[in-house]
């Protein structure tokens, strides 16, 4: 059932949110490519996480998604759809544009060099191994309403209730690591990143990804 706070509601995904929520994460981390490439991306990159999450939060206001929350959580079901499928055919579609291509490529390549670390870290048996926080994404539009932590203060309420031991997230030097320090949670893996990542050069620039965690 949504939740309803003054203009704000909070509800789970539904599969006609996907293209709004492909444009935002294109929007928010491809804002050099220009419109077509940033939704090709976008669209990509968020079928890969729907493929693995089993939960969801989305922040709306009038009907204007304002932000989002993908938590994936061990032994659990992920949300129905035929997601991976849909991400093979979004990028052998857009190879046939160069452009849409390398802005997938760019994309993906982070999320690639996050999923390397996080099997890292997976096999270190942690308790934050038990759930992650997949994707935690709010609209510029949306900046002072409180909704990030919102969003991040209910996915970590879901892994309480569930009753696992921690939970983890894969960040880098893009975002606001003190956000979650803030909320107690530590830095558990870090590595020099050897993607290519907009606005960083692998070769000469020092940037970094992360894993933390926080046990419960």
């Amino acid at each position: 059932m949504a939740q309803i706070d003054a203009e704000l509601t909070f509800r789970a995904f539904d599969e006609k949110d996907f293209e709004p929520l492909a444009g935002l994460v294109g929007r928010t981390w491809l804002a050099d490519f220009p419109v077509a490439a940033q939704r090709a991306a976008g669209r990509v990159e968020l079928s890969h996480y729907l493929a693995q999450a089993t939960w969801s939060l989305l922040a709306e206001r009038e009907g204007e998604l304002l932000g989002a929350v993908l938590l994936v959580e061990r032994d659990s079901e992920p949300i129905p759809g035929a997601w991976l499928a849909l991400e093979e055919r979004l990028a052998a579609e857009a190879e046939k544009d160069p452009e849409l291509a390398e802005a997938i490529r760019v994309e993906m390549s982070g999320v690639e060099e996050e999923a390397e670390l996080e099997r890292e870290y997976a096999a270190t048996g942690a308790p934050g191994t038990a759930a992650t926080i997949k994707l935690l994404i709010v609209s510029p539009d949306a900046k002072g309403l409180g909704i990030g932590g919102r969003l991040f203060s209910a996915a970590v309420e879901r892994v309480r209730k569930t009753g696992a031991p921690g939970y983890h997230l894969l960040t880098d030097d893009a975002c606001d690591v003190g956000f979650y320090e803030h909320k107690g949670l530590s830095c558990a893996m870090r590595r020099r990143s050897r993607a290519y990542w907009p606005g960083a050069d692998p070769a000469t620039d020092d940037f970094h990804v992360y894993v933390y965690e926080q046990e419960l």
